[in-house]
């Protein structure tokens, strides 16, 4: 990525998300980017096209969860534009931003999509995973207002912000190893998921004093 645009657009970032405590902050969005490059190195994919996308994919969340993908893709478009970003690369970036989503089968999904829309695709998604995944899980559910984990609450599917914190783990980051689009994030969202279990496990023997009990589950 030119050095020049790249600053800019890295500044509008930190700008624009400076207030965000949901987990779709500027560290996120630099994660993302850095973790889409590094997977393009070995997957392919134009490093600009999947540097802008993954930076500024969360760039409209500051007006609200819903419908973030199609209002980040309006805000990228200004700003790449404004940036100085090459004019014949802007539609590919705003695409991949626009059709963005976490859940496999989404009606969302492009038909054939690219590998730049793979490769940031699945760096977004690694970023829900793993201990910065769970550390990301329970700042969206501060955000929203959501408990921890409520045992007398079924695990219902996907309500507003899901029903807790903890029943968002089977809502959606159990489920994104299965959506991974590349083998080097296969892997890594194998080694991820492993993490959230273990975390899980762990989780629900404190919170049932099996770990007392010398009852932990193996």
């Amino acid at each position: 990525m030119n050095e020049d645009w790249r600053q800019r657009l890295e500044a509008e970032v930190r700008d624009a998300l400076a207030r965000e405590s949901s987990g779709h902050d500027v560290h996120h969005a630099l994660r993302v980017r850095h973790t889409a490059l590094r997977l393009a190195e070995r997957e392919g994919g134009d490093p600009d096209i999947v540097g802008a996308a993954a930076l500024l994919h969360d760039i409209g969340h500051t007006e609200g969860r819903d419908g973030h993908a199609a209002s980040s893709a309006r805000a990228a478009a200004d700003l790449l534009r404004r940036a100085g970003f090459p004019d014949e690369k802007i539609d590919a970036v705003v695409t991949c931003i626009e059709h963005h989503h976490w859940s496999p089968g989404n009606e969302r999904d492009l038909p054939d999509p690219s590998i730049e829309y793979r490769v940031f695709a699945d760096a977004d998604r690694l970023d829900a995973l793993g201990a910065i995944g769970i550390a990301r899980a329970f700042a969206f559910g501060g955000a929203h207002g959501r408990p921890i984990w409520d045992p007398d609450e079924g695990a219902e599917p996907d309500p507003a912000h899901g029903s807790s914190s903890v029943h968002h783990f089977a809502d959606k980051l159990l489920r994104l190893e299965e959506g991974m689009y590349t083998a080097t994030a296969r892997d890594l969202a194998a080694s991820r998921t492993k993490t959230l279990r273990s975390f899980l496990d762990r989780f629900h023997d404190e919170w049932s004093l099996r770990d007392l009990d010398g009852e932990r589950q193996r």
